[in-house]
């Protein structure tokens, strides 16, 4: 076997990111790539974040591990006086993958969990000097201007296609949260029937820690139970610490591991 780069960009990430491995024969048996980002606002311990993954036979991403990891490092170098983790994501139940990562010195202990969230008994209001109304997203430069708001603001999983299959749901709002005029942060939900999902919430940094991103959630959740939603839930990642007390202020403590995070700190 061997490892070679493609020859263009591969699922949107530059050749010197991808590596591909292929058999005696020549057969590609095996593909990995990294993805660097930099998330201040989510990990603010650790800024830089080198995500990996990697795909095909096993014995293929056994040796992709290596060449992965060191191109990490790489990247990582770029930019020496920031804390840095690399990681991956995987199923729970992939029980072999998590083993040979917890074996290669990878702390699998961070997980993504889905949380049943607390409906409001009464009605919620947003703290004074603050209201909400509903972002507009009917013109494609409106939702492009969302995505990017929300891009900028850590928000990553979330892409136009993604999008549009939500704005066709039951229950889609998106709502922005705005103080004495301007956008602190906008949260989108999305449901049908009696059930609806919290699927992005940011609160922008000069806004931050001073409990908007709880009052936004709880009004949103106020307002999907006049609709008729019975259940509402959210994900959240177990390592970021805002995302914890949000978990732990609004739930139920009814969760569900959805995804392991094989991580590596550098």
């Amino acid at each position: 076997m061997q490892i070679t780069h493609p020859s263009a960009y591969y699922n949107g990430q530059p050749p010197e990111n991808v590596f591909l491995v292929t058999d005696d024969a020549g057969s590609q048996i095996s593909s990995g790539y990294v993805v660097y980002q930099y998330l201040p606002h989510l990990y603010p311990d650790r800024p830089v974040n080198v995500y990996f993954t990697s795909e095909g036979q096993r014995e293929g991403q056994y040796m992709l591990f290596g060449a992965l990891i060191a191109r990490a490092r790489q990247l990582r170098d770029a930019n020496p006086n920031e804390q840095a983790r690399v990681y991956t994501c995987l199923r729970p139940d992939d029980r072999e993958a998590i083993d040979f990562y917890t074996q290669s010195g990878l702390n699998c202990s961070e997980r993504e969990v889905f949380v049943q969230l607390a409906l409001p008994e009464g009605e919620v209001h947003v703290p004074m000097a603050c209201s909400t109304e509903e972002t507009p997203l009917f013109l494609p430069n409106q939702q492009m201007a969302f995505l990017d708001r929300l891009q900028r603001n850590d928000v990553t999983h979330i892409d136009a296609t993604f999008l549009m299959q939500l704005m066709r749901t039951q229950h889609f709002h998106a709502v922005g949260l705005f103080t004495q005029g301007q956008l602190a942060g906008e949260i989108l939900v999305a449901g049908s029937g009696y059930q609806a999902e919290i699927l992005a919430l940011y609160i922008s940094l000069p806004f931050r820690r001073s409990g908007l991103a709880t009052a936004l959630a709880r009004r949103a959740l106020w307002n999907l139970t006049q609709e008729g939603v019975r259940y509402a839930a959210a994900r959240f990642v177990t390592r970021s610490v805002p995302q914890k007390a949000l978990m732990k202020t609004l739930g139920t403590g009814d969760e569900q591991t959805t995804a392991v995070f094989p991580q590596l700190f550098m």
